[in-house]
C-alpha cells in the first residue's frame, strides 16, 4: 500500500499540467444545457409560448362558405351560396364582409334573390366592450408565458443548489487528499532519516516504530480522504448529461477548482440579498404573475355584471361591392341593422363569479406576504450561520498557526535532545487535525453562503 501511495504522489506531481480543472461556472453551464430537469424547465417555457401563440388564433381572419341546394320533381326549391370573411379585432369590434347568392321557388323571405354583397360591423356597447373572454385569454396567456420563465428559474435555482453543494464536497475531499499527501511525504522522510539513524546506532527501535505508526496513521487518513474524493466525483455524474440524454462520468484527470475553494470570501450580504429577493425571487415572481392574471380575470368578471348589448350594422349592395348608399349622409337605404339586449334580473352567477375572483386575489396576496416573510427569515438564518462560521474560521486559522509553531518548537527541542518522537507525532497530529477542521469549516461556510443565495433566488441569473 505504501508503494502504491508513493507512486501516486509521483504520478500526481508529474501530471499536474495534464489535469483539467472543472470550475464551478463551467459545471453549472453543463447542467443548464443538458440536465433533464433543465430541459423540463425549458419545455414548460416552450409550452407556454405555444399556448400564447394559440391564443392569438382568436384574431385570425375566418373564411366560411355555406352552400345549400334542394331540387324535387325538376323544381329548384332553393339554391343558396354564402361566402363570408370575418375578422375579430383586439378592440372587441368584429368586421365582416361577404357575398350571398340566392334563388329558387321557395327561397326564404329573409333572403334577397340574386347576388348580394355586404360589409358589416358588430360591436358590444356594454358587456364585452372593454374586455371579453377571448381578449382575457390572450392577456393571460402572455402573463403565463412570463410566469413560466420564473418557474424555470425556480427549478434551476433548486437544481443548482444541490449541484453546488456536491461540487464543493468534491473539492473539499480533493483538498484534504492533497494536504494529507504533503504530510505523508514529510512523515516518510522522517521515517527514512530515523532508519538511517537506527542503523548508525543513534536512535532506538522504538523511535523507528513510532515514526512508522505515524506514517500508517496519515496513510489511513489519506485513504479515507481518497475514498471521499472518489465517491464525491462519482456523485457529480447525476448532474452530467450529454445532448443525447445519456449520463456520463467525469473525464479521467479532471480536478476541482482548489484555488477558488481556498479563496473563501467572507462578507455579510444579508440585507442586500433580502432586497434582491423581494424583487427577483422566482417563487415570488410566479405569484406576482398569478396576481396579474387574476387582475385580468377581475376585469372580465366585472364586465359580466353588465347587460349584454350588441349593435350590428351591414351595408348592402345588389351589385356585389357597389355600395352607393354608403356615401349617403343618413344611410336611408340598403342597410341591415340589429340590436341585441340580454340581462339576467338577479345577476347571481355574475356576482358570485366576481366575488370568487376577489377572494382569489385576497388569498394570493396573503400567500405573497407569507412567502416574502419566509424567504426573508431564511436569508437571515443563513446570515447568522455564516457569521458564526466566520468566527470559527478565524479561530481555526489561529489554531493552525499555533499548532504549527508548537510542532516547529518540538522539532527544535528534539534536535537538542529535549523532546521525544511521541511528542512530535502528537503535535503533528494536532496540526493535521486543525488543517482538516479548517477545511471542514470552509466547506460548511461555502454551503451556507450558497444556501443563502438559493434562499434569495439568485443562483440563476
Amino acid at each position: 500500500m505504501r508503494i502504491v501511495i508513493v507512486l501516486l504522489i509521483i504520478f500526481i506531481s508529474k501530471n499536474t499540467s495534464a489535469q483539467k480543472v472543472l470550475k464551478l461556472d463551467d459545471f453549472l453551464e453543463l447542467i443548464s444545457k443538458n440536465h433533464p430537469i433543465a430541459k423540463q424547465a425549458q419545455i414548460r417555457v416552450d409550452m407556454s409560448a405555444a399556448a400564447f401563440f394559440a391564443a392569438k388564433g382568436v384574431f385570425d381572419p375566418v373564411l366560411t362558405n355555406e352552400t345549400a341546394k334542394k331540387t324535387l320533381d325538376g323544381k329548384i326549391y332553393y339554391n343558396y351560396q354564402d361566402t363570408e370573411l370575418k375578422v375579430y379585432t383586439p378592440i372587441g369590434l368584429t368586421a365582416k364582409t361577404g357575398i350571398e347568392n340566392s334563388n329558387g321557388m321557395f327561397s326564404s323571405n329573409e333572403r334577397t334573390i340574386g347576388n348580394l354583397g355586404y360589409i358589416g360591423l358588430e360591436m358590444p356597447v356594454l358587456k364585452g366592450l372593454l374586455i371579453d373572454y377571448q381578449r382575457a385569454i390572450l392577456k393571460q396567456s402572455a402573463i403565463y408565458q412570463k410566469q413560466s420563465e420564473e418557474e424555470k428559474r425556480q427549478m434551476l435555482n433548486d437544481l443548482y443548489l444541490d449541484a453546488i453543494q456536491d461540487y464543493w464536497q468534491w473539492t473539499a475531499s480533493y483538498q484534504n487528499m492533497d494536504l494529507l499527501i504533503q504530510n505523508l511525504g514529510n512523515a516518510k522522510n522522517r521515517l527514512n532519516l530515523l532508519r538511517i539513524a537506527f542503523q548508525n546506532g543513534d536512535k532506538s527501535m522504538n523511535d523507528t516504530l513510532e515514526a512508522y505508526t505515524q506514517v500508517q496513521n496519515i496513510e489511513l487518513l489519506y485513504q479515507e480522504a481518497q475514498m471521499e474524493a472518489q465517491t464525491s466525483a462519482i456523485s457529480l455524474a447525476k448532474y452530467l448529461w450529454n445532448s443525447n440524454d445519456s449520463p456520463y462520468f467525469l473525464e479521467s484527470g479532471t480536478i476541482p477548482d482548489i484555488v477558488a475553494f481556498g479563496l473563501v470570501s467572507i462578507e455579510d450580504r444579508t440585507e442586500e440579498l433580502i432586497s434582491l429577493a423581494k424583487n427577483q425571487h422566482p417563487e415570488l415572481g410566479v405569484y406576482r404573475f398569478k396576481m396579474d392574471a387574476l387582475a385580468v380575470e377581475r376585469t372580465l368578471k366585472r364586465q359580466s355584471l353588465l347587460p349584454t348589448a350588441n349593435l350590428k350594422m351591414n351595408i348592402l349592395s345588389k351589385n356585389y361591392y357597389n355600395f352607393e348608399s354608403a356615401y349617403s349622409p343618413f344611410l336611408n337605404n340598403n342597410y341591415k341593422f340589429g340590436f341585441d339586449f340580454k340581462m339576467p334580473l338577479f345577476l347571481r352567477e355574475a356576482r358570485g363569479d366576481y366575488q370568487k375572483t376577489l377572494l382569489k386575489i385576497s388569498e394570493t396576496n396573503s400567500i405573497i406576504s407569507n412567502k416574502t416573510w419566509e424567504i426573508e427569515n431564511k436569508i437571515r438564518s443563513y446570515g447568522v450561520e455564516q457569521n458564526a462560521l466566520k468566527s470559527q474560521l478565524n479561530t481555526s486559522q489561529s489554531m493552525i498557526i499555533n499548532y504549527r509553531n508548537l510542532l516547529k518548537n518540538e522539532e527544535f527541542k528534539l534536535q537538542q535532545g529535549e523532546s521525544t518522537l511521541f511528542l512530535i507525532n502528537s503535535r503533528e497530529n494536532k496540526w493535521i487535525e486543525s488543517l482538516l477542521k479548517n477545511q471542514s469549516l470552509k466547506l460548511k461556510y461555502l454551503k451556507s453562503a450558497y444556501k443563502q443565495l438559493w434562499a434569495a433566488g439568485v443562483l440563476v441569473k
